[in-house]
């Protein structure tokens, strides 16, 4: 049977207005967990680690330069999109990483100049075929933010943005191989799939957040039953591709272990919504399953 995701919001609703993780009952570690929520920096981190994960599954050397690239590449696009979203907001919107970009808009702004001045000197550290694969994504950037731009509807751009988060993270290592076979282009379908399923998880839960603040998302278009029935189907066909690589494949069957819990993971938030409403842990496991890659060099 599918969550009600339209009940049981009210509570969810009320603690986005008072900040629960903001107003932690004075725990630090909670403050500390909400600033690197909502300055997108745990996005940016799980970006760098499933990087160097793909780099050791390719056996490609992932040096700092393109970590940093990479790092500062998704923060910029993560953090412009927070602040388009502030400043289209007729007043302060519900949802506590919007409001923080509405209210910190200036200092946000001069920091993503600032960042995006220290990636470009980056840069020129970086050889000539990642830069070339890093301009791609740049431009498919650039398109990301013209199509919400001019779309009146956003109905899909989750899954465009799931494009350009998964080619980002895919850029450095593509630019250290020879040849590109099947196996490299399933587990960038895997990585895709993720990303499209995270980037609608999150609209699922906060359906109604979203409603108040007026902004578009693919969930919100289809409905919160349609949208969960897409998304089961994402996490399925990973799961096939896993049986895949398991069957018929020797190659990355090692990093199949981390697609596997990363795809649990996603499977346990849609199938427990009451539990993880609760202080936005949600949002922590649904961002924090790009930490997991980081499982393979333990």
């Amino acid at each position: 049977m599918l969550r009600p995701w339209l009940q049981n919001n009210e509570d969810l609703i009320e603690s986005r207005y008072i900040e629960p993780w903001l107003n932690s009952q004075g725990f630090f570690m909670q403050k500390v967990v909400a600033i690197v929520q909502n300055l997108s920096l745990d996005i940016a981190i799980g970006a760098m680690i499933s990087c160097l994960f793909i780099g050791a599954i390719f056996q490609v050397d992932i040096n700092n330069h393109m970590l940093i690239g990479l790092g500062i590449a998704i923060w910029l696009i993560y953090t412009f999109d927070h602040l388009r979203d502030a400043r289209l907001a007729k007043s302060r919107p519900v949802n506590p990483r919007h409001a923080f970009h509405y209210d910190y808009k200036l200092p946000l702004t001069v920091a993503a100049i600032s960042l995006f001045i220290v990636g470009v000197i980056n840069a020129t550290f970086l050889p000539v075929k990642t830069i070339e694969l890093g301009l791609i994504l740049v431009l498919l950037s650039g398109l990301y933010f013209f199509y919400i731009y001019k779309s009146k509807r956003k109905a899909s751009k989750e899954f465009f943005a799931a494009f350009v988060y998964t080619a980002g993270i895919f850029t450095a290592p593509l630019s250290l191989l020879d040849s590109v076979e099947l196996t490299v282009w399933l587990l960038i379908g895997q990585f895709f799939l993720l990303a499209c399923a995270n980037l609608m998880i999150i609209p699922l839960y906060e359906i109604r957040i979203d409603e108040q603040d007026n902004v578009n998302s693919l969930v919100r278009y289809v409905g919160a039953s349609k949208a969960e029935k897409i998304i089961l189907f994402i996490l399925g066909l990973n799961v096939l591709i896993v049986v895949y690589f398991f069957v018929t494949q020797n190659g990355f069957q090692q990093a199949q272990y981390v697609i596997i819990a990363m795809t649990l993971s996603l499977f346990v938030l849609l199938s427990k919504h009451v539990i993880f409403t609760k202080g936005q842990l949600y949002r922590i496991i649904c961002d924090g399953i790009f930490f997991l890659p980081g499982l393979y060099f333990i």
